[in-house]
């Protein structure tokens, strides 16, 4: 395996799976930590032909990331998994809730009441695996399932990332090289990736704008009432709950938002 190593998008990795019998080990076990960025929640709201307020209802979660309220793909219990005592909560689970209240969207309680993973806790399976052990949504996963078992290892100087295989990534034996740009499919892959580092570093300028205000409650959610939780709102509503025309560019229109975003930091 490449390890340590670090790859651009022409780049050849060891990532392909040529004995892959749909196994769905990837798809288990994932808990909140499927992270949807505003493409990935229009490709969705595109592919299963529902509006974003719908997906919220019960296709999407939402966790607390350092102050803001961002959404994740909501994991179905596991029947096939064990607890290894009662089940706990996260203190996550309220103080997003009431966020998202006043928002006006419903959090859905990830595996049964909790949104962290732990040894109680049910850590879930994707509701889009087949029986057969394949995605329903192929064509439209999220940017984590196709990045698998690929990361992203970002560079703040350049504000640019490169590419790296994860440990303890897939687990069957027999992995044959792929250019890093065919396995994740992506249509127009350089704008996707300039996309992914405005969104991610933005992300980062609203978490350290959140951090110097001081208004976060003790489960990493906002004080009702206060900027942080109106930005939080704002942003949600920007770049997830508005839909994007079909008819125009996506990015042209994600530039757009972002430019205003950026006014109100």
């Amino acid at each position: 395996m490449e390890t340590g190593r670090t790859f651009q998008a022409q780049d050849m990795a060891k990532v392909y799976c040529e004995k892959c019998n749909g196994c769905g080990d990837c798809c288990h076990g994932m808990s909140d930590t499927i992270h949807l960025d505003p493409y990935d929640v229009d490709q969705l709201s595109k592919g299963l032909g529902l509006a974003p307020q719908e997906l919220f209802r019960d296709v999407i979660a939402l966790h607390a990331d350092g102050g803001m309220i961002l959404p994740h793909l909501h994991m179905l219990p596991d029947p096939d998994w064990k607890p290894a005592a009662a089940p706990a909560s996260s203190a996550n689970i309220p103080g997003a809730r009431a966020a998202a209240a006043a928002m006006g969207l419903r959090v859905v309680d990830d595996m049964e009441g909790s949104m962290a993973p732990d040894a109680q806790t049910n850590p879930g399976v994707c509701r889009f695996l087949k029986e057969d052990g394949r995605c329903a949504i192929h064509a439209f996963r999220p940017g984590f399932c196709r990045l698998f078992p690929l990361g992203r290892d970002y560079d703040a100087d350049t504000r640019t990332f490169r590419y790296f295989i994860v440990d303890n990534g897939c687990p069957m034996p027999g992995k044959m090289k792929v250019r890093i740009s065919k396995w994740l499919g992506v249509p127009n892959l350089t704008r996707y990736e300039r996309y992914i580092s405005d969104w991610h570093y933005f992300c980062r300028e609203v978490q350290a704008k959140i951090a110097s205000l001081d208004e976060l409650n003790p489960d990493g959610t906002a004080v009702r009432g206060s900027f942080t939780e109106k930005l939080t709102a704002f942003i949600l509503q920007v770049f997830y709950l508005t839909p994007y025309d079909p008819s125009r560019d996506f990015y042209e229109l994600f530039d757009l938002r972002l430019a205003e975003a950026r006014k109100v930091l």
